[in-house]
Formats: structure tokens, sequence, C-alpha cells
């Protein structure tokens, strides 16, 4: 089986999220057959498991509830497990909320069949209108638009990426130490640093970023976010002090005298001013 795919959920119907309800909409008769062939890991983080039984549209998948919500690193190497088992060629990364169509699921199915020489396959994603990934790594707090076909500075976010399986067993997995936020920074700094390639596709895709709004973030999640992002550029890809401070006291600015979010902005200030968080 050349595809595996895992989805990832969290306190959702099944049927009722995106990616699948995009995904049932879009199998034409013709990919029917491209679909049959992918084994999908549905990986449920929520609280109480979900029923399964509105999917039988769904040729060939398996249903596992994780109620500890331990982010996506644990659910996709739970995927990747399952892909090593059917011998996979690449796994498929979604989560729920990202909207599918006939012409990208179209155009995968054809770069799968070139078995290209790339670690990843990536299309391109909007949020709000606004081009989000794939962009150069190279340049961090800016979006650098990378054009079609083969990139090796590449930068995209995980949800809708196919991502060989061999280059994830070399890695010994998904990195624990990113379980929720900057997991796809991690990934592909990763394949960046092997000089490896990854093929952009044309098809763009719609998807719901919550970072884009962080007035809808819970403190618990912003200071997760925060700590992510401080964690992969002290050790990861790793950018001069100033030029990380400089980043925060632009968001500290935007939090304080835009957002009026007294405490995002009271939180920014310790990392401003040295904070390492454990």
């Amino acid at each position: 089986m050349q595809l595996t795919a895992v989805v990832v959920f969290y306190q959702t119907e099944l049927y009722a999220a995106p990616t699948l309800q995009t995904l049932a909409k879009s199998m034409t008769p013709e990919l029917k057959d491209f679909l049959a062939q992918i084994h999908f890991v549905l990986y449920d983080n929520s609280a109480q498991p979900h029923t399964t039984a509105q999917l039988t549209w769904l040729p060939d998948f398996e249903y596992q509830h994780d109620p500890r919500n331990l982010g996506i690193a644990t659910a996709y190497n739970a995927g990747l497990k399952v892909a090593q088992q059917n011998d996979s060629q690449f796994l498929w990364l979604l989560d729920q909320d990202t909207a599918l169509t006939a012409d990208f699921i179209n155009e995968l199915q054809q770069q799968v069949a070139k078995n290209l020489p790339v670690q990843a396959i990536v299309p391109q994603i909007k949020a709000n209108g606004i081009l989000m990934s794939p962009r150069d790594i190279r340049s961090p707090f800016k979006v650098v638009p990378l054009t079609t076909g083969q990139q090796q500075y590449v930068l995209a976010i995980n949800s809708a990426a196919l991502v060989r399986v061999g280059f994830l067993r070399q890695l010994g997995g998904f990195s624990q130490d990113f379980q929720l936020d900057f997991l796809d920074n991690w990934l592909f700094y990763q394949i960046a640093q092997r000089q490896g390639q990854v093929q952009v596709l044309s098809s763009v895709l719609q998807h719901q970023l919550s970072v884009m709004h962080t007035q809808q973030i819970k403190m618990p999640r912003y200071q997760s976010i925060i700590t992510a992002e401080w964690r992969y550029y002290h050790q990861y890809q790793k950018i001069s002090e100033w030029q990380y401070r400089g980043h925060l006291v632009l968001r500290f600015a935007s939090q304080l005298l835009i957002k009026r979010d007294l405490t995002k902005a009271r939180y920014l200030i310790k990392f401003i001013f040295g904070y390492h968080p454990k």
C-alpha cells in the first residue's frame, strides 16, 4: 500500500470534520480506486470516543482513541507505525480542518505515481485568502512564497503534506519536543538540513489556522506557542538573539496596542528580557 494517512481529530464528530466531508465530496469515479489504496488512521484526541458508523464510504480505515490529548506528534507517530507495518511509501498528514479538493487529490495521485526523489509533497495552503504555505525556511518570520516543482529550502504546514516513510524512520519519528506547535517547522528543518527535496504542488487548499487569530486563543495555548517558538529558534534553526527579540517586540506591540491583550503582552515581556523556558 503506497499511502497511509493519519487524520487527527479533537472534540468533533468524525463524519462532520471538514477534512472527511470534503474528501467524500472530492471522490470522483476516477479517484475511487486511488482512495481504496489508502489506509486511513483516524486518531481521536477527544475525551470521549466517537462513532465511525457514518464512515462506511471510507474503504479502509482504523480508529484509534487517545483521551490523553498529547497533541499531534503522538498521533503522527501512531500513524507512522501503521505506515511501516503497511510498507507504505508515504505518510499523509491530515487534521480535521483542511478542505480537500478533487484537483489536489488528482495531482497527488500523479505525483506519487512518478516516484520522484523527494522527501515530501505539499500543496499550497491559504488561510483567510492569504498564502501561508509553503514558504522559504531561510526567512524566519516572513512569508516568502515558493514556486511549484522541486524545492530545497521549504517550510510547509503539516496538514495535507505527504512525507516519505523512510525519511521519517531515519529521524526516529516525529519529535516529542514539539507535541503540537512548531512540529512542522522541526520536520521541514530536518529535510532542509539534509539537502532534501520537497515537491510543491500547484493545487491550493483552504485551511483554518488558529494562530492567525490570537485573540481567540486561550492563554495556556498561547504560552505553548511562544515556548515552542523559543525552543525551535534556540535549539534548531538558530538565529541571533537580537533578531528573535526584535520579532518579540513587534509581537508585543501588536498584542498591547492593536489587540489590547495585556495578559499576552505581559507574557511576551518575559521572553524579551531573556526568559528561558524549561
